[in-house]
């Protein structure tokens, strides 16, 4: 993600619509709607979620309505339409995790981290996602993944507490096999 973008803050265009206008050239509808998909994916990149000026930027460069795109970003989970907290937080609450007790983790951070609409938490520095299916380093169960690299596993409250309050302070955090991550 290049730029973390507030709601509030003002969207520059120019990167989505020159990405847009060198690799989203459809020849006809049908490549035009098979081409949304890869257009936000470039949104959500530059911007960390899809703006609704960005959004409208796609539907028009393609020649699509709104409501299409809007159609496929509430569809796919891995969209998000508000803008993420400034880590992302992938939980797994596949079997393995949800019997090692990935339910505590969601409710210490729903509760302290006090997580909003869309998983953010009030202080803008989280995002949290539930993941209902596998992550697939079950010997680490409950685990996160974090800002879509590294994996924090054998998490308690408390281990996963005192490893968010150094993720906050931007301190270098241990993997779950405690070497450097």
């Amino acid at each position: 993600m290049a730029n973390r973008i507030d709601r509030d803050e003002r969207i520059d265009l120019t990167p989505l619509l020159e990405v847009l206008a060198n690799r989203f050239r459809p020849r006809d509808d049908q490549e035009a709607y098979e081409l949304i998909v890869g257009a936000c994916q470039e949104a959500q990149r530059l911007y960390g979620w899809v703006p609704p000026e960005a959004a409208q930027a796609i539907a028009d460069h393609l020649g699509v309505t709104i409501n299409r795109v809007y159609g496929l970003l509430t569809f796919y989970a891995d969209f998000r339409t508000e803008p993420p907290g400034k880590h992302f937080l992938w939980l797994c609450h596949g079997a393995a995790c949800y019997v090692m007790g990935s339910s505590r983790l969601i409710e210490l951070l729903r509760d302290r981290h006090q997580l909003v609409d869309h998983g953010v938490s009030l202080d803008g520095e989280l995002t949290l996602h539930v993941f209902n299916g596998c992550l697939g380093v079950c010997d680490l169960a409950p685990v996160i993944q974090v800002d879509h690299h590294e994996y924090w596993g054998r998490l308690t409250p408390e281990r996963l507490e005192a490893a968010i309050e150094a993720l906050k302070r931007g301190d270098r955090l241990e993997d779950a096999d405690g070497t450097a991550g």
